[in-house]
């Protein structure tokens, strides 16, 4: 029994359509459906969200030059942390609380001051109430909120008949659009805002930058198709979980980089490509993505029936060294993977995958440790780094697999 870890959401005949979409006023479009999620009333693409927090930066730093200072969690995307240190933002770190993988509030107010310029609220493993709370605090302390809303995307809480999407927190909200995520559309990004002036300012900015890079373009289409094709299961099986079992087994690192983007992170100045504009067919295949509510209602439908079936059997089994985040509402907090801690993560994920069991052992990584910013060691960041475990979810994974997945897991 062994399925495909990931799920790559564009679907082929989206691909091929796009092809045939007039672009003329996309943006617009794009824009006025989104407002849905974000809550805001402008948007406009990136070629990768962490260009529209470059431009969004520089705008800050434009703006309000005398705030030079920026909080981020600990356990974080590297690359975005890099991006606020090439800009001379002065780099704040707030470790997480090991409870529930986010902010502590009392954390924050040691580290804000009058040059405190934004907050990042990454949306990761954040309950509604604490993100609510967040949101609070900033305006109170009159402090921006970006939110970076990559891995969480069509995510709300419903109260008194009305959805609160993730996305819909911060001033400023970033969006992905990269071939693993929620909306998949190869690549690119976009930021959300009521702010019109750093619309304009954004604008500008993009105008001067040039086409994205077509070979760009067709190594991800080429990327794409193989990814659809190895869902397959009978090519899965024959080829793809016998390299990714090598490469855990053996600890190859070439290997890995590929499966964990991630892990390729140099702290290194701005790429080139990073100037470069959104391509038409980004555009296209995220608008076919957003008009279908129907597909994207039943994705977000089904992982979240998972979860719960998941956490419902992991909370009965009561498996010793196996922490369980706690979740508050599954529409809100409804996971890509399913996430566990566990201490010895690697020998579990060795056996899991001796019984065909493949799941995301890399998701963000301790960012203190990596450019060493802060002199305490951001412990609880460290300990999920290495105990965090994300047990696979997406429509072709079956509750008996799910089944398969946990006596695994207790067995071991």
């Amino acid at each position: 029994m062994k399925f495909f870890r990931i799920n790559i959401y564009l679907k082929i005949k989206y691909y091929f359509l796009s092809f045939f979409i007039n672009e003329n006023k996309l943006d617009l479009v794009v824009s006025k459906l989104l407002s849905i999620n974000s809550n805001k009333k402008h948007f406009f693409f990136t070629s990768q969200l962490r260009v529209g927090f470059m431009i969004l930066l520089k705008y800050l730093k434009y703006k309000y030059p005398q705030k030079n200072e920026i909080i981020f969690l600990s356990y974080n995307l590297a690359e975005m942390i890099n991006v606020a240190k090439n800009l001379r933002f002065k780099t704040k770190l707030c470790d997480l609380d090991y409870k529930n993988g986010f902010y502590k509030i009392k954390n924050i107010k040691k580290k804000i001051n009058h040059k405190t310029s934004a907050i990042v609220l990454t949306n990761m493993f954040n309950s509604f109430e604490e993100t609510s709370a967040l949101k609070r605090f900033c305006k109170s302390k009159k402090i921006i909120l970006i939110e970076d809303n990559a891995i969480c995307f069509d995510n709300f809480k419903k109260l008194n008949g009305r959805k609160f999407y993730t996305g819909s927190f911060g001033n400023y909200s970033l969006y992905s659009f990269n071939i693993m995520k929620n909306i998949s559309a190869l690549y690119g990004g976009g930021v959300s805002t009521n702010d019109i002036s750093f619309k304009k300012f954004a604008e500008k900015e993009i105008n001067g930058y040039s086409n994205f890079p077509l070979f760009l373009l067709v190594k991800q289409s080429i990327i794409f198709f193989i990814l659809k094709s190895l869902s397959n299961n009978i090519l899965y099986k024959l080829v793809f979980f016998k390299v990714v079992k090598y490469a855990h087994l053996k600890n190859n690192l070439s290997l890995l980089k590929v499966f964990y983007p991630s892990l390729k992170f140099k702290n290194i100045s701005f790429p080139k490509h990073y100037t470069t504009k959104v391509s038409n067919i980004t555009k296209k295949l995220v608008y076919l993505q957003l008009l279908d509510l129907k597909d994207r209602t039943q994705n977000h439908r089904k992982r979240k029936l998972k979860n719960i079936y998941y956490h419902k059997q992991l909370v009965n089994k009561k498996i010793a060294g196996i922490k369980l985040l706690p979740i508050k509402d599954f529409n809100f907090q409804n996971f890509i993977d399913y996430p566990i801690l566990v201490k010895n993560k690697n020998k579990l994920n060795e056996h899991l995958l001796k019984h065909g069991i493949e799941t995301r052992t890399i998701y963000y990584r301790n960012c203190n440790k990596i450019f060493n910013i802060e002199k305490s060691r951001a412990k609880n960041s460290e300990r999920y780094e290495n105990e965090i475990l994300c047990l696979p979810n997406h429509k072709k994974i079956t509750k008996e697999y799910i089944d398969y997945i946990i006596e695994t897991i207790s067995s071991y």
